[in-house]
């Protein structure tokens, strides 16, 4: 099982097979309910999630497959040209072309000759001549560099042998700037030989699936940036699945063992590739790009001086300046310091501080990038609340989702800092974030309707 292109053959033989079959056959899991089915109540929504009540939404392209809802989450936007990877029947290139409108462009690709006969008819029948699907394997697009706006997918990298080689491509085929909302199955822990074996058989719906560290690596190294999880919830197997395949001490390990399937839903961006112009509009000078490429990384103590020039520029105190530069991000053009943030941490809050960019790289959002990257990290440590005091940025913060609060709600260890205590005047305003993830029963999520984006924290 460990040839990729036999592997291709069985996920192209099943679902073949799961195109001529009913939603409700297919609603056993994300790869169709095969001979282990019992009763309907088993098997219908472990995976796959409800579509009905979504723009667009059209019954004969929903064959009950996926693992989430990734179209509800991927802010798509009037216009935008859309790329749906594995489209099968249809059924997120049309609640995407719900979003985009007559005016945009969705492309489907699916290696399945049943579900493209199935997709184009629903196309034609409905008389969207600006959706269109392609036959391709998603390890080779059919498709130019910098086409789409925004690609989605549902359930259907776990089928793909080489998934680097696909987030190659989705880097390759988004625009400078777009940005993707996948759904898929991940794996948290090691799934015991009998049901690897089984997940096999079936198309590789969960023996597909890689660790989800692993997975949300290869994202990052692929060069995505503000990689965020709008959704993660657990997918419990019944004993009804698993007593086919495990026996009674199998299944007690595994439900006490740590190991968990999950399906997630990970939005993340291509970083866009920004002219930098001068501010009277003219044409980059000789000292600069004209297309810049953002280096963001943690700060090492050899860049301490370069930190204290860029402060100094933007008029930030330096004087009690950690010469470490712990929990630090900073980000380069070619060597080139362009910005910085950090954070002093004292337990469960944090001090955000030094958030400055370079004059000549103002307006492209680089402060957003490193403060949000600041704030995965600080959350990482165990950080649930971040403070900081302003005299002239109050009114962005805000926008990011800070709250004004009054000097005397300040935490005593945020309180003496230098910081508030000599470096700011006391008419600069003081501002709060909560940055801990609220939990959400399992039980509960079914419930969520909002649209999670990057950063929002509702999800």
């Amino acid at each position: 099982m460990n040839n990729e292109q036999t592997l291709k053959d069985i996920v192209r033989e099943k679902y073949t097979e799961v195109a001529q079959q009913s939603k409700d056959q297919n609603s056993a899991s994300c790869c169709g309910c095969g001979p282990t089915c019992g009763t309907e109540e088993d098997f219908i929504g472990i995976m796959a999630e409800d579509y009905t009540k979504l723009s667009g939404y059209v019954a004969d392209a929903d064959l009950g497959l996926g693992c989430g809802l990734p179209t509800q989450f991927a802010q798509i936007k009037h216009g935008d040209t859309v790329i749906d990877l594995g489209s099968g029947a249809g059924n997120d290139a049309f609640v995407a072309r719900a979003e985009t409108g007559a005016e945009g462009k969705v492309i489907g690709i699916d290696f399945t000759q049943a579900m493209l006969t199935k997709s184009r008819a629903n196309a034609e029948k409905l008389g969207f001549n600006n959706v269109e699907f392609r036959q391709g394997d998603i390890e080779q697009m059919p498709v130019n560099d910098n086409v789409a706006d925004v690609i989605v997918s549902n359930c259907v990298l776990n089928l793909v042998p080489n998934k680097a080689n696909v987030f190659a491509e989705i880097f390759r085929v988004l625009k400078p700037g777009g940005h993707f909302s996948i759904s898929d199955i991940v794996l948290v822990g090691e799934l015991p030989e009998g049901l690897q074996h089984a997940a096999e058989m079936y198309a590789g719906c969960v023996a597909g699936a890689i660790q989800k560290e692993a997975y949300l690596n290869l994202i990052e190294q692929t060069g995505f940036v503000n990689i965020t999880l709008q959704k993660d919830r657990e997918i419990v197997l019944p004993d009804t699945i698993l007593t086919t395949f495990l026996s009674p001490e199998e299944i007690t390990t595994f439900r006490t063992g740590g190991t968990g399937i999950y399906s997630i839903t990970v939005y993340a961006e291509k970083p866009a590739a920004s002219k930098f112009y001068s501010s009277d509009g003219s044409k980059p000078s000789d000292t600069l790009a004209a297309v810049a490429e953002v280096e963001i990384r943690m700060a090492q103590a050899s860049d301490y001086e370069s930190v204290v020039n860029l402060l100094k520029s933007a008029g930030l105190p330096t004087e009690d300046l950690n010469p470490s530069l712990p929990d630090f991000f900073l980000a380069f053009d070619d060597e080139k310091l362009m910005g910085s943030a950090g954070v002093e941490i004292n337990g469960t809050i944090g001090l955000l501080r030094s958030v400055a960019v370079h004059k000549d790289f103002r307006n492209y959002k680089i402060a957003r990038r490193l403060v949000n990257d600041l704030t995965k990290s600080a959350r990482l440590k165990g950080v649930k609340e971040l403070y900081l005091i302003t005299t002239t940025a109050d009114g962005y913060f805000e926008k990011q989702g800070y709250e004004r609060i009054s000097r005397e709600t300040v935490p005593i260890e945020i309180a003496h800092s230098q910081q508030f205590s000599n470096l700011c005047p006391s008419s600069a305003v003081v501002m709060k974030k909560e940055i801990e993830k609220s939990k959400i029963k399992l039980s509960d999520l079914e419930q969520v309707s909002s649209c999670c984006t990057p950063n929002s924290g509702c999800c």
